[in-house]
């Protein structure tokens, strides 16, 4: 695997933290903004980038505060929707990509739904945008599980272990994950800990935010209604978030999208598949 690692520094309520980033492909390439779920982190398009920079595009893979390797923040109140829009914009002005129609954005999850608000204002920097298994708002029940899930503590003797549960749990929704790529990831969603054991690599502070204002319990019906670049959505058949009932309202209103159903998967689709890979580069292609 080819990238730089590289970062910047972003400034919150509680003064600047760093940002890292993996940047693949050439600099001139056509540049394409990734950002992860709530709990993910840059490393979790390493296989997509690693194909898609053969087709001419340059992939910006960020972990966003409190994940990887980017800083934890201080007050476990500043992992919100206004912090994260702050520091994507500080990324897009790092990389001098904030003219309108700059980039091409690839959210999973939580940052399909920053793509939604930032490619929903004046001016937006969003060219062409996919998101995957989510859409203008989160079901109540499913927020409701993802806090409870994220509120517990996971320690495990090695990182072997992690992947014993990350199989045990994302396996049941990812969709086809080969044992080389459920190894890399294990790698890159592993902390150590004080007592040298292991855990996960996000802060667990993130899960105090969903007590005062979740992530995903945000209204972006208005931000979708702006939108007006290509836009594909792309869905697991059996996701409790993006639900069927949720793409029938978005399709109501706001923008014409693709979409692409994915078989075998649910919340979310790891895009690892060599056709879920498939499907974004052809959509790149033929946009």
């Amino acid at each position: 695997m080819s990238f730089s690692e590289k970062q910047f520094s972003s400034l919150g309520k509680h003064g600047p933290h760093r940002i890292v980033y993996n940047d693949w492909g050439p600099e001139d390439g056509n540049p394409i903004i990734c950002v992860h779920g709530l709990t993910g982190n840059g490393h979790d398009f390493d296989f997509l980038a690693e194909n898609l920079i053969l087709h001419g595009h340059r992939l910006i893979c960020v972990d966003m505060p409190g994940r990887g390797r980017s800083d934890f923040l201080d007050d476990p109140l500043d992992y919100n929707y206004e912090q994260y829009i702050q520091d994507l914009m500080a990324l897009l002005a790092h990389l001098d990509l904030t003219e309108p129609g700059s980039v091409d954005w690839l959210g999973v999850s939580m940052g399909g739904l920053l793509g939604i608000y930032l490619a929903g204002v004046p001016n937006s920097p969003i060219k062409r945008m996919m998101i995957n298994d989510v859409g203008p708002e989160v079901p109540m029940a499913a927020l409701k599980f993802i806090h409870k899930v994220i509120s517990q503590t996971y320690i495990f003797d090695n990182i072997p272990d992690l992947e014993t549960r990350m199989r045990a749990t994302r396996g049941l929704t990812w969709g086809p994950v080969t044992d080389e790529q459920w190894k890399h990831m294990a790698e890159h969603n592993a902390r150590a800990t004080s007592d040298g054991r292991i855990t996960y690599s996000y802060d667990p502070n993130i899960a105090v935010v969903f007590e005062d204002s979740p992530i995903g319990d945000v209204d972006l019906w208005n931000y979708w209604d702006e939108i007006t670049c290509p836009l594909l959505v792309m869905q697991g058949k059996q996701s409790v978030l993006l639900t069927k009932k949720m793409i029938k309202a978005m399709k109501k209103r706001g923008p014409e999208f693709d979409l692409e159903v994915f078989k075998g998967c649910g919340h979310v689709p790891s895009l690892m598949a060599p056709d879920q890979i498939s499907v974004i580069r052809n959509w790149l292609l033929n946009t």
